[in-house]
């Protein structure tokens, strides 16, 4: 099995959106966000994934109890320090969004504002994942 459910990035999301203004949001409106744990390296362009967040799609909806996916692939994030997850986590949860449309709340992945995010960039610099000896081929997600 290439992937499971992980109630630890669960956890550790749940702090990050609680410590965050911006993100308080997800749980006040009552999004569901499924975590998952991938055992395989993800490469895009030639530079490690990180992590994504994905939209459930109407297709899945039925079968499945969440609005969005992140998934961490833990090969490309070994080393990391506890704080490095949690700014990764961050990043993640920042590509959840939601638009209203006629009336009806939407759900969407938001698109990096720059090759990040801003609120990530001036936090923590464009070698956030640097911090304390991480890879040293950046990526994100």
């Amino acid at each position: 099995m290439e992937y499971e459910i992980s109630r630890k990035y669960k956890a550790i999301a749940e702090s990050v959106i609680n410590a965050e203004p911006e993100l308080r949001w997800i749980r006040e409106i009552g999004v569901q966000i499924g975590y998952l744990r991938s055992f395989k390296e993800k490469k895009s362009g030639g530079r490690l994934v990180f992590g994504e967040c994905t939209k459930v799609s109407e297709l899945y909806e039925p079968f499945c109890p969440y609005d969005f996916l992140i998934v961490i692939f833990e090969p490309n994030i070994a080393g990391f320090t506890k704080k490095q997850i949690q700014i990764l986590l961050h990043h993640e949860l920042l590509h959840v969004g939601m638009d209203e449309k006629n009336g009806e709340l939407r759900y969407r992945i938001v698109p990096h504002d720059v090759e990040d995010f801003y609120s990530i960039l001036d936090r923590y610099g464009t070698r956030w994942s640097m911090i304390n000896g991480g890879p040293a081929d950046e990526g994100g997600g």
